[in-house]
């Protein structure tokens, strides 16, 4: 086992970045017949799920300095293929889930000429690349998505200043039923950074537990003021147009600039290959063979076999893109297997050995 460790800090600084991308490519995932105080506090309802699937992750971390995979691992054995099988599917799933809308976003929205598919494979290619180098070195690229998230954040906002109307949309709270299911399912997507978390945490060093909540909390920020400035500053044009965010980034004006849609891809783009990237470390992992440049390219290889069903197969994108089926089969990876383990790790004397090992 490798000695070399990194900050906990990065790993979720990086999966912060990771949760952030999520309403970067929303698309009618939250509902245009609720206000924007009910809204946030779907959000808010969604975040606190987040967290509370963090809790057997944190655990486990606490307990065993130990990463998820590798407590499974030691202590059931006689599973390790079922484990790696069902977070391989999930990893490859996930990966689907943010690759498919990518691809369609940047096809529809920015450059038509292109292919989804040849967007897939060169941005495959370079999270191949990336993956290989491991999540040591992707965590250090956060640092510098950080920065530029931060001044694309500060120029889409500052120049949709100009256009906000708190006349004609107000505060109100107004909302069903159906939508703070559909809205509240849809904040809780953010929670596959739990899973990243799970199976990634094992390398990391000094973790505590304000890191998860300094992540969902900024996480949770940078939602709120994305539904705000699209809510008052777009309004009724934002709910007829697809990738809101986009478009209000088309929209921002500053100065004699008009339009930072560039930038906002860009941050897409980044964004999308970071969190793919590392899935394929994670998968990598699940499977017994991190860092393998065999098991990498076979794996980046399956999911762009799955792109292409999903790009020409509406119903394959469908399933692969459905906010209900990705929520259950990340709280079943974040949590539920995870809290199977917390008691059988206490009991276990493998993993003690291992935990102690790994102390020294």
């Amino acid at each position: 086992m490798s000695k070399v460790r990194f900050s906990s800090k990065r790993l979720l600084l990086t999966l912060m970045l990771c949760a952030c991308s999520v309403i970067l490519l929303q698309n009618y995932d939250i509902s245009q017949n609720s206000s924007f105080v009910f809204n946030l506090l779907c959000m808010l309802c969604g975040l606190a799920v987040c967290f509370a699937l963090f809790v057997p992750s944190i655990i486990i971390k606490k307990r065993t300095n130990l990463d998820f995979l590798t407590v499974a691992h030691t202590v059931t054995p006689k599973l390790k293929i079922p484990i790696a099988v069902l977070y391989s599917l999930y990893f490859v799933w996930a990966a689907e889930f943010f690759l498919l809308p990518y691809t369609d976003m940047f096809s529809k929205k920015y450059y038509s000429d292109v292919t989804p598919c040849l967007i897939a494979l060169i941005l495959l290619s370079a999270c191949v690349y990336a993956a290989l180098k491991g999540v040591n070195v992707i965590t250090r690229f956060g640092i510098f998505l950080f920065v530029f998230a931060l001044l694309t954040n500060i120029l889409m906002f500052g120049g949709s200043t100009g256009t906000l109307d708190f006349e004609l949309y107000g505060f109100e709270i107004s909302g069903n039923l159906n939508d703070f299911i559909q809205n509240t399912v849809y904040f809780i997507i953010p929670a596959f950074i739990v899973t990243l978390f799970a199976c990634l945490s094992g390398k990391t060093k000094n973790f505590r537990l304000r890191q998860p909540l300094f992540a969902l909390l900024v996480t949770g920020v940078k939602y709120g003021l994305i539904m705000f400035f699209i809510w008052f500053s777009l309004g009724d044009y934002a709910s007829k147009q697809e990738y809101q965010t986009f478009i209000l980034a088309r929209a921002a004006r500053i100065g004699f600039f008009g339009g930072i849609e560039s930038l906002y891809l860009a941050l897409a783009t980044m964004s999308v290959f970071m969190i793919i990237s590392l899935v394929l470390c994670a998968v990598t992992k699940s499977a017994g063979r991190e860092s393998d440049i065999k098991y990498v390219v076979i794996f980046a290889v399956i999911i762009f076999a799955a792109h292409m069903c999903g790009s020409y197969l509406n119903s394959v994108k469908e399933i692969f893109t459905n906010n209900y089926i990705f929520a259950v089969f990340t709280v079943i990876t974040a949590a539920v297997i995870p809290s199977m383990y917390i008691f059988a790790g206490r009991k276990s004397n493998a993993c003690k050995a291992l935990h102690s090992i790994n102390m020294s």
